[in-house]
């Protein structure tokens, strides 16, 4: 029986070759994943996915030559033995041992530098906003104008530990399958449902027993009158938590100090309308809350969720805000990025950013012909002599427009609840209704003075011009509506449709 080696089949130097390769990327990774000082799951899918992908790929290859040239030899008839010898004097052999020499040495290379570099690019936030995740564009236009902009995405979209990170991989394969087949949602559904709870993430910087005291914040808002009147109120916001001078556990952080537990049934997807929730206090006694017209929930049905309270309850949106036109719009206005010495500014403001647009080359046409048009048909004086200011506030607009509205993906602050106030959505008014009631009748408090002090406000901008006393004032509106607002949510006139 003739002796033959097996490495006469070209299929051979290739699966040596990028076995070797991928080998030798694995253990460059390894040791910079053993002696890097962060923990990133994306680099993980590179050091133990990719590089023993590509290991395995090589063997598969050394078999398949296996194979060929087995099957080989069996057709001609002949009766040869494969081994893994060296055979110097088969000229078969030498031409495949330099094809598999040379094919290491670049393989080697090539697979080293495009495997670190991957691994690099895996731990930037330009991977998850834009490379692999286009259709994640509103959601990284909006994260790099917040306050968390240096915080990588997966810090709290993954975390630490493997229980998160293969969920997270799952995921991603089926989010790889809707872009590819464009079978994604518009918009991207939210909340997200496989997010892990904050007190693993979010608790990482900000820790609730470091929460404690008042802040004191100002917004000024200005009216849809001719003049864009300005109305400041000054709030003195009970922040709260555990109070390091009395112990007391108070304000509005209140919700997540101390062992207390609190639980809610959400009657929708988006977890906007709260029906029936419980709090478990820290002795063990547990109060329910439920609205008395509504049926309480079905814990034997397995489509009703009970979810336990966390920080992203209220601060659901701490890095992808969008800013609804009216907020967007007096924040331009108090910087004077936006004149409001354009008369109708706001309203007209308001108009442009909340119509309809296909897409954003047809808003961006659109809103500087509307501006340009309203002033010249209505205010020609303006329109001429401040055309500086004109060019400002169009270009202010457009830049609010491109940084909160997404026609493409249907994405906007309709779409986009933010539960952090009761003035755009009903946020804390969900639970705090005044409605929901225990088994006594007691109700949960909706009083203003329950979470904030108005300790200023008035028709003005300069804080010395306002009605003033840090007792506390009782609200105003800037429009006479009389007693209206005690009866009723902000959430009732303020609309989507108004723009807020």
């Amino acid at each position: 029986m003739k002796k033959r080696t097996l490495f006469r089949h070209p299929l051979a130097a290739v699966g040596g070759a990028l076995f070797l390769a991928g080998g030798a990327l694995f253990v460059v990774l390894l040791l910079i994943d053993l002696t890097t000082g962060t923990d990133n799951p994306y680099r993980s899918l590179v050091t133990f996915v990719i590089a023993p992908s590509i290991v395995t790929a090589g063997f598969l290859l050394f078999l398949a030559s296996i194979y060929l040239q087995v099957r080989s030899a069996r057709k001609r008839g002949e009766r040869v033995r494969f081994n893994l010898s060296i055979d110097p004097s088969d000229p078969t052999y030498l031409r495949n041992l330099w094809l598999f020499l040379g094919l290491s040495a670049g393989l080697i290379i090539l697979v080293i530098y495009s495997g670190t570099r991957a691994y690099e690019a895996t731990d930037s936030v330009a991977f998850c906003g834009e490379t692999c995740h286009v259709v994640m564009e509103p959601q990284s236009v909006t994260y790099h104008n917040s306050p968390h902009a240096r915080v990588p995405c997966v810090e709290c979209h993954i975390g630490p530990g493997a229980s998160f990170y293969v969920r997270s991989k799952f995921d991603g394969i089926r989010q790889l399958f809707a872009t590819a087949l464009n079978t994604y949602s518009r918009p991207i559904e939210t909340p997200v449902e496989n997010l892990r709870p904050a007190q693993e993430t979010c608790e990482g910087c900000h820790w609730p027993k470091q929460f404690y005291g008042d802040k004191l914040v100002a917004h000024t808002y200005y009216r849809t009158d001719e003049d864009n009147s300005p109305w400041t109120t000054k709030l003195l916001v009970k922040i709260g938590g555990g109070n390091p001078r009395t112990g007391v556990e108070e304000g509005i952080h209140w919700h997540m100090i101390g062992s207390k537990q609190i639980d809610y049934v959400p009657s929708d997807q988006k977890r906007q309308e709260i029906r029936w929730l419980r709090l478990i206090k820290s002795d063990g006694d547990t109060i329910v809350y439920r609205d008395p017209d509504v049926d309480p929930p079905d814990f034997d049905d397995p489509e009703t969720e009970l979810r336990r309270f966390d920080c992203m309850d209220c601060h659901n949106r701490p890095s992808h805000s969008f800013l609804p036109p009216a907020k967007a719009l007096n924040l331009a206005l108090s910087t004077r990025n936006i004149s409001p010495e354009l008369k109708y500014i706001r309203e007209v403001g308001l108009e442009v950013l909340n119509s309809e647009y296909v897409d954003r080359e047809q808003a961006n046409e659109a809103i500087p012909k509307a501006i340009h048009e309203y002033y010249q048909e209505n205010y020609p004086e303006l329109a001429e002599n401040a055309q500086p200011e004109i060019e400002q506030a169009i270009t202010t607009l457009l830049k609010i427009y491109n940084e909160n509205f997404f026609p493409e993906m249907k994405t906007d602050y309709r779409e986009r609840e933010n539960n952090l106030s009761h003035f755009v959505n009903d946020g804390c008014f969900r639970c705090h209704d005044g409605i929901m009631e225990n088994d006594h009748g007691e109700t949960i408090s909706n009083a203003c003075s329950t979470c904030h002090l108005i300790v200023s406000q008035g028709p003005s901008e300069n804080l010395e011009e306002l009605e003033s006393d840090l007792g506390g004032l009782t609200f105003k509106h800037p429009e006479d509506i009389d007693e209206a607002w005690t009866e009723m949510k902000c959430t009732e006139c303020h609309t989507p449709e108004s723009g807020y």
